[in-house]
């Protein structure tokens, strides 16, 4: 069993907040002590190490198919231990056809940081990805608020179960069925990470056509909530 939780997340639109949150509810729900740490408003040059036998957290939203560099300078700077337990979460662009959720792709999210938080003395005891709503409007129509509902319900339900199973002490390792695909779009993960950020992020920006009507946002701020 978990005598204590410390969760480190990273957030864009507020996916991976909702996660983070999501997760420390259900730990404080059964009387784990828990702490969330926002890594963009902490000081992440000088990283105080979590309590020596808690169990750690790091949820991401996913980058160019692996976590963006804000939270993977941080992991490369976070503090050596022996003892301590990790899960890894990330969220993904996933999507809904009719009644089927498709899923979106990670790449070397997750097993980046797993091989960098396993040489650094920790131990790997779960991995997920959540499908929280696509917002790659760059490439697809904006998703209507009906399904981003539907989405967001179903990836409360599946954080929550994650967390009751890894709060009890089991290894969940569910990112493994995705390994494949993941592995087939890591050059594409490496390639953007050290040229792409630089040159296609900028198709996520508006451009004078934007008339500030909102629709790519609003679901944003009203789910953040949820």
């Amino acid at each position: 069993m978990v005598t204590s939780l410390n969760i480190y997340f990273f957030s864009g639109t507020g996916n991976a907040r909702n996660v983070a949150r999501w997760f420390a509810e259900t730990a404080q729900a059964g009387g784990t002590p828990t702490k969330t740490t926002d890594i963009a408003e902490t000081d992440r040059k000088h990283i105080q190490p979590p309590p020596q036998g808690s169990l750690v957290g790091f949820i991401s939203p996913t980058h160019g198919f692996n976590y963006p560099p804000a939270m993977m300078y941080f992991i490369f700077r976070f503090p050596r231990a022996k003892g301590n337990s990790v899960f890894l979460m990330n969220t993904r662009a996933g999507l809904k056809l009719s009644k089927w959720f498709v899923p979106g792709l990670s790449g070397i999210a997750l097993w980046l940081a797993a091989v960098v938080l396993l040489l650094k003395g920790y131990r790997i005891v779960g991995l997920r990805s959540i499908d929280l709503p696509s917002n790659w409007i760059s490439f697809h129509p904006g998703v209507k608020e009906m399904v981003v509902a539907s989405i967001y319900a179903r990836c409360k339900r599946i954080t929550v179960s994650f967390a009751d199973k890894i709060l009890s002490g089991k290894r969940v390792y569910t990112a493994f069925r995705d390994i494949i695909q993941d592995l087939l779009v890591s050059p594409v993960s490496i390639g953007y990470f050290f040229v792409g950020r630089f040159i296609l992020a900028k198709s996520f920006y508006a451009t004078s056509a934007c008339d500030n009507c909102d629709l790519c946002t609003n679901w944003i701020f009203f789910f953040c909530n949820f």
